[in-house]
């Protein structure tokens, strides 16, 4: 039975007991916090450069538009695998019992896809309803058609980086603390470290730092709510993807790469537009998480409901119930 309340039997918390060794606390914060910032900020500027020349001696062209989308991929990919072998070797379990099962992924993918267009549309229809976002024509980076493989490339360079960060933040480390000390300690630890593991990026301020965790406690609602991690990977990587290569605006301080397909031009106060972090740091991206998250955590979810229990008898209910049951 599939349970997705918010208690340590949630279905995906109580995966975690299947562990030989579940990671203690004053383990789980230091490795899910600082795991990516060592692979990202440590161990990939060691590998970029050999990498780099190795890619521009193969193709020039491949090297000036993608250089950037392969090194993300590659380092984030880097990252899961040091999970996997963490999962598998320390803790001694299954590896899709931090969120995988296969029975989840028919409805997940859709549903945290669908809710990822559908927010990003929202913020966007509402800058371009007060005249904050107006198309603007193509610059150095194709658009359209034209920027179809670019597109391709980014949708599976999202997927392999929103799907790593899930993994380690909602899969991984999220659980691993909840199964012992709750929910609602774990989403607000992992709420900080990747907030914090974020706030390094360009662009970054008080507003952008509040969708931040908005955004964090959502997807961790979000896979609490649906038992897996099926729709929080197919919700962050459609939201990263529609906004940067879909509508063609700045995500999180980053500027779309390898084409969009069409461009907006951003005008307006920065506490409504975003600024340079882009439409998911302003108002109406806060607006639109806040409401979001509101609704997952009033969402029973999609596990079976858990019956209340039963009132307890007086003994008077008591000693009718067995006069009924033992009459001659």
């Amino acid at each position: 039975m599939l349970r997705t309340d918010l208690s340590r039997d949630n279905s995906l918390v109580a995966d975690v007991r299947q562990a030989r060794l579940i990671t203690p606390l004053w383990l789980a914060i230091p490795l899910g916090g600082g795991l990516l910032i060592v692979v990202t900020a440590l161990l990939a500027p060691l590998a970029v450069p050999p990498l780099g020349r190795l890619l521009k001696a193969l193709s020039e062209p491949v090297y000036a538009t993608y250089f950037s989308s392969i090194v993300t991929i590659l380092a984030f990919a880097f990252t899961a695998l040091v999970l996997f072998l963490w999962v598998r070797l320390v803790e001694g379990r299954p590896f899709h019992t931090i969120g995988f099962r296969i029975r989840g992924a028919l409805l997940g993918i859709p549903l945290g896809l669908g809710l990822a267009l559908l927010f990003t549309t929202l913020i966007m229809g509402g800058l371009s309803a007060f005249g904050m976002a107006t198309p603007r024509p193509p610059g150095n980076d194709p658009i359209g058609m034209a920027a179809m493989q670019g597109i391709v490339v980014a949708a599976v360079m999202f997927g392999v980086q929103a799907s790593t960060e899930e993994m380690l933040y909602r899969g991984w480390m999220q659980n691993v603390i909840a199964v012992r000390q709750g929910a609602f300690l774990a989403i607000l630890i992992v709420t900080v470290a990747f907030t914090w593991a974020h706030s390094r990026n360009p662009g970054f301020s008080l507003l952008p730092g509040v969708n931040l965790v908005l955004f964090a406690v959502f997807l961790s609602l979000l896979t609490l709510r649906t038992g897996g991690l099926w729709a929080g990977c197919a919700w962050h990587a459609g939201w990263n993807w529609s906004l940067s290569n879909l509508w063609g605006v700045p995500l999180s301080g980053i500027e779309p790469e390898g084409g969009s397909a069409m461009a907006w031009h951003l005008s307006g106060p920065a506490v409504l537009t975003g600024g340079a972090w882009g439409p998911e740091g302003g108002l109406l991206a806060t607006a639109v998480l806040a409401g979001a998250t509101v609704w997952v955590a009033l969402w029973r979810g999609l596990g079976a409901r858990i019956p209340a229990p039963a009132p307890a008898m007086t003994p008077e209910a008591r000693l009718a119930a067995y006069r009924a049951t033992h009459r001659r």
